[in-house]
């Protein structure tokens, strides 16, 4: 039984040495060291240092004037005053502690878009997030014809929020952009070299990093697939590279 006392005493704050002496104290009344050292095995140095603590913490009380030092202990609900103690200081941090727990909060998801309705919501997601975006392997999938009217809302809402984009395009989309289309607003637009055109491309905004297959030269096909990665850390990184890319490429 004893042992388990102490092992709760343990949980709460006191160390092996302190719980061994606070209950020995408690059992032996009012001591002294030598009779403290006997009961609990505890080399004498050691039993000075924890008594210290013990005083500190108000668990137990010294008599003065004995010529060896006598200790005794206090009203056991004390040790519920240490814990309720706590409890209060810990309340006070407790905004600062969740501010910084939500600031370094970490939001990993991945989903997959499909087909047209599909390329909609991944442009509501752009409008949504509302930070630039960086478009690689781009083939003018925004003007799409598929996209019917959405496509006019999407970039007069583009326009109106004021997000940025950067597309580096497909080489063969150097026939197609002229400083007249709608990537001129709030955009620049630059081009890949020859030989590097791919029926994919990739878009970051934000804390999100989205991965298109079946995509061609302002058209998609109607199966066209969207991986929506939603990571902070992988979205740093692609923008990283977008712009090495970006540097390296021609207007």
């Amino acid at each position: 039984m004893e042992k388990e006392t102490e092992k709760t005493l343990r949980t709460i704050g006191l160390t092996k040495n302190e719980s061994s002496l606070y209950l020995a104290i408690l059992k032996l009344g009012r001591t002294n060291v030598s009779s403290i050292t006997k009961a609990t095995g505890i080399h004498r140095r050691n039993v000075y240092d924890s008594l210290s603590t013990l005083l500190d913490k108000g668990l137990i009380f010294q008599i003065v004037g004995e010529k060896e030092g006598y200790y005794g202990g206090v009203e056991p609900n004390k040790l519920l005053e240490l814990i309720q103690s706590k409890e209060i200081s810990l309340a006070k941090i407790m905004p600062e502690l969740k501010e910084k727990y939500q600031a370094q909060k970490v939001r990993e998801t991945a989903v997959i878009y499909k087909g047209v309705e599909g390329f909609k919501d991944y442009l509501r997601d752009i409008l949504k997030v509302g930070q630039d975006v960086y478009c690689l392997g781009a083939k003018g999938g925004w003007s799409y014809k598929k996209l019917g009217k959405f496509a006019d809302w999407f970039e007069r809402e583009r326009i109106k929020k004021k997000i940025k984009v950067q597309n580096l395009f497909d080489h063969e989309m150097k026939k197609v952009v002229s400083q007249e289309t709608p990537y001129a607003k709030y955009g620049e637009c630059r081009f890949l070299p020859e030989g590097f055109s791919t029926n994919s491309a990739i878009d970051v905004f934000g804390d999100q990093v989205v991965t298109f297959t079946g995509l061609y030269t302002e058209r998609f096909d109607d199966n066209v697939t969207l991986f929506v990665m939603q990571s902070r850390e992988l979205a740093e990184s692609y923008k990283t590279w977008f712009k090495f890319m970006w540097d390296a490429s021609t207007k």
